[in-house]
């Protein structure tokens, strides 16, 4: 999988990556209706809506008798290219579902798509009450490297806060990461999780290291589904949503 930022990059790639207006997705409501929670699953690159059905990410939230709502958004690759990633899945995925009225929304996304989560959370983020990311993509090995020498997170000389743009998207997503995790900044309950073995474990453990005991999840495996699911299921176990959300 190539990495966001080369992909945001490739500007002469777009026309080879749709991004059709309106952003489609796939629904799953609570039987009976009334849902406390509304539930967002992002995919990551080369994935689809569909995907969360079939890697049991949507039957995970129903065994555990949740009232929620879940939309997934076919938030594919085209439209972070074209740099129209926030715009449609506010207007045609997450606007349209919280109409109903929700207590809480919850965003969850996996690689590209937990890049997507953070900047849908830092543009919307008095309507985002918390997050999952699932090895997500933070940016270069450059930056997270810069992050670590600087002694972490909270040391880090952070850029003044500036417009998301293909160049720096990657520094401000940081910068707002900063914020949030001390208190400085408005943004959402953060919870993290990857697989021991995934290649973008060493950008997730800057982020680990700024948030509380029991946000962060470690499972055996690889930058694939089967981690994923694995993260999920602990944060079902035990974490602030399935509190809140609880029938």
């Amino acid at each position: 999988m190539r990495t966001l930022a080369l992909l945001l990059c490739c500007s002469g790639c777009a026309v080879f990556m749709p991004a059709p207006t309106p952003m489609t997705s796939l629904r799953d409501e609570l039987p009976g209706g009334d849902a406390k929670c509304l539930v967002v699953f992002l995919p990551g690159a080369g994935d689809k809506a569909s995907d969360f059905v079939k890697y049991g990410f949507i039957e995970a939230l129903r065994q555990k008798s949740l009232s929620v709502d879940v939309v997934a958004a076919d938030a594919t690759l085209g439209y972070y290219m074209r740099g129209l990633f926030p715009e449609r899945v506010h207007a045609d995925v997450v606007a349209p579902a919280r109409a109903k009225g929700y207590q809480q929304t919850w965003v969850m996304g996996m690689s590209m798509g937990g890049m997507g989560t953070l900047l849908y959370s830092r543009e919307h983020a008095a309507d985002v009450n918390g997050v999952l990311l699932l090895a997500p993509f933070l940016g270069d090995r450059s930056l997270s490297e810069e992050i670590r020498a600087a002694g972490g997170l909270a040391a880090w000389q952070a850029p003044a806060k500036g417009p998301i743009t293909s160049d720096t998207y990657q520094r401000e997503v940081w910068r707002w990461l900063q914020g949030v995790t001390a208190n400085k900044e408005p943004g959402p309950n953060l919870y993290l999780g990857w697989g021991t073995e995934d290649r973008l474990g060493e950008s997730a453990s800057l982020l680990a290291a700024a948030l509380p005991e029991g946000h962060v999840f470690k499972v055996p495996g690889g930058h694939k589904w089967t981690s994923w699911k694995a993260v999920l299921d602990q944060f079902l176990a035990d974490s602030d949503f399935t509190r809140s959300c609880a029938r």
